[in-house]
């Protein structure tokens, strides 16, 4: 009996060990912006990055580096990525995708059946998953971890062509922008919106 608890008391020691592991130094910069757990800041414009998917978070600083992204003078969101992301390396770009991939997500209320959901069946699901959970192997984002601004503020970026331009975006930026185009008014974006921030946040492993 001893030994069972000596044995679940080190196991929890240990697991509390790896959660309160502090974040890398290359952390430093997002921190400021994004948090210090990952969770984004709204006012600041920035997304939540605790829990997404690894390649996807490493896809877009990729992306920010070499142009992809952040491209537009009127993107000044994406302007400040860029500059930030210039001064990484690959193997900090790697280090900090898979850190804030492995922190948790916080959680979302449950889902329910409304307007948006046939809608985003049709156009969303194919990539991001039924459940809005994203694909490692297609680069797609968890979508249920962004605040419903941010994707407010994506969805119209990919529109105007600030994200997803033929002439500086990537060929999945491009992609998305196509998808973006055939919302055929607010009223569609704004139920799609409504689906998806309505889906509950995913279970970490």
């Amino acid at each position: 009996m001893r030994s069972r608890l000596c044995a679940g008391v080190l196991a929890l020691a240990a697991s509390l060990s790896t959660h309160a592991a502090p974040s890398p130094p290359q952390a430093a910069t997002c921190v400021a912006c994004h948090g210090a757990e990952g969770q984004g800041n709204p006012a600041l414009g920035a997304p939540r990055l605790a829990g997404q998917q690894a390649e996807y978070l490493l896809a877009q600083l990729r992306d920010f580096q070499a142009g992809r992204r952040g491209y537009d003078p009127q993107d000044s969101y994406g302007g400040q990525m860029r500059a930030i992301a210039a001064s990484l390396g690959e193997g900090d770009q790697q280090l900090l995708a898979q850190y804030f991939a492995g922190l948790g997500a916080p959680a979302t209320p449950m889902a329910s059946d409304g307007a948006g959901h046939a809608l985003y069946q049709s156009t969303c699901a194919a990539c991001h998953g039924p459940q809005a959970q994203g694909f490692a192997h297609l680069k797609t984002p968890n979508l249920r971890l962004l605040e419903r601004a941010y994707l407010a503020r994506q969805l119209q970026a990919f529109t105007d062509g600030r994200r997803g331009s033929e002439q500086h975006a990537s060929e999945l930026a491009i992609w998305m922008r196509g998808i973006a185009l055939q919302l055929r008014d607010d009223g569609q974006r704004e139920a799609l919106l409504d689906h998806i921030a309505a889906l509950p946040s995913a279970k970490q492993p």
